[in-house]
């Protein structure tokens, strides 16, 4: 039996591996996100902002999702159109995310990260929601995208003080790993685990990814 053939042996298992953990901790990280955003969707509600305004702005965004639970996709983009300008606070961002996951829903991941792009520009939108909109639309990208975008997409939330700092660089490890970047994914895997202010199930999946890398 060949060095070679054992090689493609190795790598075919590490590529299983990576595939494996991707799957259980992608899924995590995309039910994260949503539950995020269900937060902010909650919070929302709680404002009064200017009634009449607040409400008509409501009662559209209700429609819109109707329409997505009826999965009347095409009427939901219309109806979220009608209300894409508002200036009532808080619905700027739901807008936003909303508008991706229905062209995720569509199958339209391009659209989606065009969304999520305009999001993380957009004026009267904490900086906290920006970044969060840049981190979702890398993640979608990562399948589409060289790793060169997509580190340029995660570059800016991997500096210390930023809120999204693990899990970017946990994604950014993620798209090297698949990337064939090796080293550099075990360095930045190494620095979320030796970090101590690092929560433990991220150094925990840091450890996890390290030990599928040769």
């Amino acid at each position: 039996m060949s060095e070679e053939f054992i090689r493609e042996v190795d790598e075919d298992l590490r590529q299983k591996q990576l595939t494996g953990l991707w799957q259980k901790y992608g899924s995590y990280l995309i039910a994260f996100l949503v539950g995020i955003v269900i937060f902010v969707a909650g919070n929302v509600t709680l404002k009064n902002y200017n009634e009449s305004q607040y409400a008509e702005v409501a009662e559209q965004y209700g429609k819109v999702q109707a329409d997505v639970t009826a999965n009347q996709l095409e009427q939901a983009l219309k109806d979220i159109e009608a209300i894409s300008g508002t200036d009532v606070e808080g619905y700027k961002l739901l807008i936003g995310f909303k508008t991706a996951d229905i062209h995720m829903q569509k199958g339209e991941t391009e659209k989606a990260v065009v969304a999520l792009d305009e999001l993380s520009s957009a004026a009267g939108v904490e900086k906290v929601y920006r970044d969060l909109a840049r981190l979702k639309a890398a993640m979608i990208a990562m399948d589409t995208e060289t790793y060169d975008e997509t580190k340029a997409r995660l570059a800016p939330l991997t500096i210390e003080g930023n809120s999204w700092k693990y899990m970017a660089k946990e994604l950014l490890a993620m798209a090297a790993l698949t990337a064939g970047h090796g080293e550099e994914a075990k360095n930045l895997l190494t620095e979320l685990e030796q970090d101590l202010e690092a929560p433990d199930d991220v150094k925990t999946r840091a450890k996890d990814f390290k030990s599928v890398i040769q």
